[in-house]
């Protein structure tokens, strides 16, 4: 059996990255045994405890060597790695991570990846130096393709694909809402001197006007509770606020309990769209543009300027046409579902 090390920035509490493991480990059993996994993770106790998996610290260049020693590949199990948008150092890790796993004879596979924004032109050559070191590697949208064969990436190793948290499916013991007041769930995150929860704390006391429930729930908790906290000292009552850390089954039982998700975190987005939720997107970033387009949708507005009145009547619009933003969202999902395939088949060929 092929001993696999899997990467990505798992171990930080961010739900979005969490679930990724979670979709990635599944699918590898699928192919191995547990036992023949081994986590990088940030934190490697709690990751080890909640998958029940071998871990090792995502710091360790020791326990990394030793490991890439014994393993047969090292899989990226998909995300936003390869980029120096929030980090400079962020992007030279996971390149670091791939000169060393072929100088131990391992494969190198990246899958459902996003790639960019890159910023620097350093990170860029670095980046077109490292690619002819990859095996395969899938890709999340036609743009980070279309990228990657721009700076030189063989275009018979790059594929499109989705990100893998698409496959979040409902549990059996789940009980559906019932026909009490619309429910709308926010996911935010804070961003440079836009003025979030102002703005948030405004439109939801509009819809709570309107009869509408109001839910917030952070995706990263560390960064994601402190503008929960803003809008609760803003509007009170008036909403519910989730500010425990929510596993990934908890958050996406909550998401499919809404009518309506109003994201800014692109993983909320994915998990409304597993969960036949319809959404309305606020972009940050270019990854969240291209899912929207992905299901046939288009943003509703970028987090430097909130519009309060076009989301409300975002929100309200997908609310009134329910069946058929559902029907159309549930199509565009099962397209995506199946080009996640592709993961599957380049783990099976590895």
């Amino acid at each position: 059996m092929k001993k696999i090390l899997l990467a990505g920035y798992y171990g930080f509490g961010n739900l979005g990255d969490e679930a990724i493991l979670e979709m990635a480990i599944k699918q590898m059993l699928e192919i191995t045994d547990i036992e023949n996994i081994t986590v990088l993770s940030g934190n490697k106790e709690r990751t080890r405890k909640k998958y029940n998996v071998s871990t090792i610290d995502r710091y360790n260049v020791f326990s990394i060597v030793f490991n890439l020693v014994k393993s047969d590949a090292l899989v990226f199990g998909g995300g936003s790695l390869l980029q120096d948008i929030t980090s400079k150092r962020s992007i030279y890790y996971y390149l670091f991570l791939i000169r060393l796993a072929k100088l131990m004879n391992n494969k190198v596979i990246m899958l459902s990846q996003g790639i960019g924004p890159i910023i620097n032109e350093n990170s860029k050559k670095a980046l077109k130096d490292t690619l002819p070191l990859i095996d395969y590697m899938t890709v999340r949208d036609k743009h980070s393709k279309e990228f990657l064969e721009g700076i030189g990436m063989d275009k018979n190793k790059v594929f499109l694909s989705t990100d893998p948290v698409i496959n979040l499916r409902a549990g059996e013991k789940y009980k559906s809402k019932g026909h009490g007041k619309k429910k709308v769930c926010f996911s935010l995150r804070n961003w440079k001197n836009a003025d979030v929860s102002k703005k948030i704390s405004i439109l939801t006391e509009k819809l709570v006007e309107n009869g509408i429930e109001c839910y917030f729930i952070p995706f990263y908790y560390n960064e994601d509770t402190e503008l929960i906290d803003q809008v609760e000292k803003s509007i009170g009552d008036k909403a519910v606020y989730y500010k425990e850390r929510l596993t990934t089954s908890q958050a996406f039982d909550i998401i499919r309990d809404m009518d309506v998700l109003v994201g800014v975190r692109l993983h909320s987005l994915i998990f409304a769209a597993a969960a036949n939720v319809p959404f309305v997107a606020v972009s940050y970033d270019h990854k969240v543009d291209h899912f929207a387009n992905s299901v046939n949708m288009k943003v509703a507005c970028v987090i430097d300027n909130i519009d309060v009145d076009l989301l409300f009547d975002e929100i309200m619009k997908k609310i009134s046409n329910e069946s058929e933003e559902k029907k159309k969202l549930e199509e565009s999902v099962e397209e995506l579902r199946e080009m996640t395939k592709i993961n599957y088949k380049i783990l099976k060929e590895i």
